[in-house]
């Protein structure tokens, strides 16, 4: 639709508001190291980086005690899905959600990994508590065979499944589910221009029926306020021009 990928922009929430705050102060202790003390604590602008930018998505995939907040890009992901299906209803259009950073990890009293928050899995529920049937709405998890995702994929493009939601790596490559697909939702930017490529290449592709319609088809990047999703999509187009 217009030619180019539509960007929502949300403001930034009250509890990622805290987070970067506290993100922004552990990275001025960083710079106010010694050489030696920067050189033994490297890793903190990389974890900082983390920490934001899975904030700017959900802060609920960093924090245990973050509320789910109403302008989270999880809450207007759900908004822009249940619009999508109500537009494209008549020919039962599909929508794919990206983002690839989808749970919080949490530890048990004994010290063990266990899954906290799942991203995916709170857009789906969501989505079922505002009439869309289970049956319609498709999680794509790492280990499911080739077999198992080809049937899935087959119900996306026969219009049965109307709902994806899945990472770059399970959901990008590969992947021919095109056929109904109306709307495309990057919670996220990928690191790597060929990933961004291949998430938009499951929508713009050949066999599109919208094309054969004469119809538009929608790309969305959703993005927070003074967070770090500008700077990512910048360094993607930076990165994608160097390359070409």
């Amino acid at each position: 639709k217009g030619d180019k990928p539509t960007d929502i922009f949300l403001p930034q929430t009250p509890s990622l508001i805290d987070i970067m705050r506290a993100v922004k102060a552990r990275l001025k202790e960083f710079e106010e190291m010694s050489g030696k003390e920067k050189k033994a604590n490297s890793s903190i602008p990389i974890v900082m980086y983390g920490i934001a930018k899975r904030a700017a998505i959900d802060t609920r995939l960093v924090s245990k005690i973050a509320d789910d907040e109403p302008n989270s890009k999880t809450n207007k992901a759900v908004e822009e899905t249940l619009r999508s299906l109500k537009d494209s209803s008549k020919y039962k259009g599909t929508i794919a959600i990206f983002c690839d950073a989808q749970n919080r990890w949490d530890k048990d009293e004994t010290g063990k990994k266990v899954k906290g928050f799942d991203l995916f899995e709170d857009i789906k529920a969501k989505l079922i508590a505002k009439g869309v049937a289970e049956s319609e709405i498709m999680i794509i998890k790492p280990g499911m065979t080739v077999a198992r995702k080809e049937k899935i994929f087959d119900a996306v493009n026969a219009g049965e499944i109307r709902v994806v939601l899945g990472n770059t790596k399970t959901l990008g490559t590969g992947v021919n589910m095109q056929e109904r697909l109306h709307t495309l939702i990057h919670m996220d930017a990928p690191d790597r221009p060929m990933d961004y490529t291949q998430r938009n290449g499951r929508i713009l592709r050949q066999g599109n029926l919208h094309k054969e319609w004469g119809m538009p088809v929608r790309i969305l990047r959703f993005g927070v306020e003074d967070s770090l999703d500008v700077t990512s999509y910048q360094r993607l187009k930076t990165k994608s021009g160097f390359i070409d």
